[in-house]
């Protein structure tokens, strides 16, 4: 396991005893990038939710090397939910005080205002599209630098110019030592992932 950031053995994942898939294995190195494939309704989702541990697999082990570590893992939905009553500059200053990111402020700051969001920060998320919902969830998990970050189906919502800017931030991040894995319809344009897998009723395979 050391070698490995995540190592899935043989998970399965079944809603009411229908099975959505079976024995899924693989494993992700640090610094790698990895595109899951699949056509709608594979259970894409279902299973980057497996991976962050909000769903337990019907059967099967999966192994996180910083499990149980604060921040390490992250897993952005490809509808992001937000607090109510904050606006979206008061989520960012939440996540600013509530954790180590000190000295990340300008990091912030600098991704905000290149992605979009800088003239509406103080707008609820709400009122956002669901690209600016993604923009702003996408801006808080790179704060936070997570060892695995997790992307549902990012880049169907962006625009070209908020996917390029994605494409480098998931570059930067991975140069870091962390991987990314992220579901996704057709590969992105502006990035190359260093594992590419499929996922299909009975498991999944390398593309």
């Amino acid at each position: 396991m050391d070698e490995f950031l995540l190592n899935v053995d043989a998970i399965s994942f079944s809603y009411a005893k229908e099975p959505i898939w079976n024995n899924v294995s693989f494993s992700i190195k640090p610094g790698e990038i990895a595109f899951l494939f699949g056509s709608n309704g594979a259970g894409k989702s279902t299973l980057l939710k497996c991976l962050a541990g909000w769903l337990r697999p019907s059967s099967g082990k999966i192994d996180f090397a910083y499990e149980g570590e604060r921040g390490s893992l992250m897993l952005v939905t490809d509808v992001p939910a937000f607090y109510d009553d904050l606006t979206a500059q008061e989520h960012v200053s939440l996540l600013l005080k509530s954790g180590e990111f000190g000295g990340r402020e300008a990091y912030v700051d600098d991704l905000l205002e290149e992605i979009g969001l800088g003239r509406y920060l103080n707008q609820y998320p709400s009122t956002y599209s669901r690209g600016m919902r993604l923009k702003l969830a996408l801006v808080l998990a790179l704060t936070v630098r997570p060892k695995l970050l997790l992307l549902d189906e990012p880049y169907g919502a962006l625009d070209a110019e908020a996917s390029a800017i994605l494409d480098r931030e998931i570059v930067r991040l991975c140069e870091e030592g962390s991987s990314v894995i992220a579901s996704c319809h057709s590969r992105s344009p502006g990035i190359s992932p260093d594992i590419a897998f499929v996922l299909e009723e009975g498991g999944i395979r390398r593309a």
